[in-house]
């Protein structure tokens, strides 16, 4: 599956020169669960989609600006405190739970935390919602990289996402309390 991705301006009566992000996307990708998420402002607001016969899907969203948002992953890299991230994580999986949605694929590399955030605690934007989903509707990739320094993948390559497997790869990554 080939993805590109690029910045580019809205400029309509509702959205003038708004700064956006934009996703191509060849293969599949659940708006509804990225709306879901971004109604509790949990991921990017997406401004609607472009789909055109023959070409990728374009998805318009909210551009999360690099001067106050990195990837979790990025932020980790920092050695920078873990302050309250579990209960701010454990928000995304039930919010997630509370419709049956799973996201398949969250790792640092997904999540977005803004680094200078106005509250106590963190503000977590999760991103990339191609496996995305209800709850046993969407399967892993049939070649996931097992190589991922700390990842343990919940369920089998091929398989069906299953409730609890987000909390699960989470799990594998996050450091114990």
């Amino acid at each position: 599956m080939h993805q590109q991705i690029f910045l580019a301006t809205l400029d309509s009566s509702s959205y003038p020169n708004t700064k956006v992000f934009v996703k191509l996307v060849s293969g599949s990708y659940s708006q509804n669960v990225q709306d879901h998420l971004a109604a509790e402002e949990l991921a990017p607001k997406l401004y609607g989609f472009a789909k055109v016969d023959g070409a990728p899907t374009a998805y318009i969203m909210e551009y999360l600006d690099p001067s106050t948002w990195q990837t979790l992953y990025e932020f980790l890299q920092s050695d920078a405190a873990l302050f309250q991230l579990r209960d701010a994580l454990q928000k995304i999986t039930t919010r997630l739970n509370s419709k049956e949605y799973v996201h398949g694929d969250l790792r640092t590399n997904n999540i977005m935390i803004r680094t200078n955030s106005p509250r106590e605690s963190p503000d977590l934007k999760v991103i990339d919602f191609d496996w995305a989903a209800p709850v046993n509707q969407v399967r892993y990739p049939a070649a996931r990289n097992p190589q991922i320094k700390g990842i343990k993948w919940p369920g089998k390559a091929g398989g069906l996402i299953q409730d609890g497997h987000d909390w699960e790869l989470i799990s594998s990554w996050l450091p114990p309390e």
